[in-house]
């Protein structure tokens, strides 16, 4: 699914107009961009957790020409959904 047909079915599930989806979404990406420049986690309750998991640089050998490559460090965001929300999924 793409950013805008996310969006567009979220405006109609909350009835409101796809603007204000738009901005409450560009809103929740930002808070958790700042959540993962800090390497800290947000749980929200009854949905699950958010956290970051920070990899370190490394130097990686291609086994066919030899060339080594420095791999820069890099911050992913993963998530883990709450048990209530892993109910609703499998119902």
């Amino acid at each position: 699914m793409d950013h805008k047909t996310f969006v567009s079915r979220l405006a109609e599930r909350m009835g409101c107009p796809a603007e204000q989806a738009a901005t409450l979404v560009d809103s929740l990406t930002g808070v958790l961009r700042t959540i993962g420049s800090e390497l800290d986690s947000a749980a929200l309750p009854g949905f699950g957790t958010f956290s970051t998991v920070k990899t370190d640089e490394q130097i990686v050998t291609d086994e066919t020409t030899g060339a080594r490559t420095l791999v820069p460090p890099a911050i992913r965001m993963s998530f883990a959904p709450s048990v209530v929300l892993r109910k609703k999924i499998t119902r």
